[in-house]
């Protein structure tokens, strides 16, 4: 299997974003943002995982994501 590493958008990645929601509950997140982000408008792609960001899958999200976010997600 190929993995690309070349993509149309350069990507950020933020580190340990906290979301609040209504009830005072926060989600915390690892966001993959293409750099076009900051002057439009992007889909995007939220994945809800039952483990912390940071263990069992984070070898695999780190491929996906970045090609996700590579192609402008």
């Amino acid at each position: 299997m190929k993995i690309r590493t070349n993509f149309p958008h350069t990507v950020t990645i933020l580190e340990n974003v906290w979301i609040p929601l209504a009830d005072g509950t926060r989600l915390a997140a690892k966001i993959w943002l293409p750099d076009s982000a900051h002057n439009q408008p992007v889909p995007a792609l939220l994945e809800y995982i039952p483990y912390r960001k940071s263990d069992y899958t984070s070898g695999r999200d780190a491929k996906r994501q970045a090609y996700f976010a590579g192609y402008g997600y």
